[in-house]
């Protein structure tokens, strides 16, 4: 059911006690990430309330993190579970530029981007410089805690 949803471990770049952050190798719209449960689950209203509020907690502070790495025009998030059934977030930066400005990245035909392994390690090292540590200061190899 969940296979594949915690492959590409070199994509990882945020974990917290309760999900993992990862670049979506797609990255068609630059900075596309994932925000993926730890355990199995597949609705928001079945977990826990303490690990429902640090699941939000970390989707935000992802997006935060994707938005000053980036600079999107606009933070797209979805949590759909309709053909991959985890708990898991999409966080795509939108950019006015991007050729489907305005609609949804599954509405018509889209290019698909991979990158190189360089490629994928130079988007992440931009990434983790805007991670905070509970100093405030860059978190190295963009772990948490």
């Amino acid at each position: 059911m969940c296979q594949g949803i915690f492959e590409l471990k070199n994509l990882i770049f945020y974990e917290s006690r309760v999900a993992v952050a990862k670049l979506n190798p797609d990255q068609a719209f630059e900075g596309y990430s994932f925000l993926t449960l730890k355990w199995h689950e597949e609705e928001l209203y079945k977990l826990a309330d303490k690990d429902r509020k640090q699941f939000l907690e970390d989707m935000s502070l992802v997006a935060n993190v994707l938005s000053k790495a980036f600079k999107p025009d606009k933070m797209n998030y979805e949590l759909l579970g309709n053909s991959m059934p985890h708990l898991h977030w999409h966080l795509v930066p939108r950019y006015m530029s991007d050729p489907m400005w305005g609609r949804p990245i599954w509405a018509g035909n889209r290019r698909r981007k991979r990158l190189n392994e360089e490629g994928y390690q130079l988007l992440k090292r931009r990434i983790e410089t805007h991670i905070p540590t509970p100093r405030n200061k860059t978190m190295p190899r963009g772990k948490a805690e």
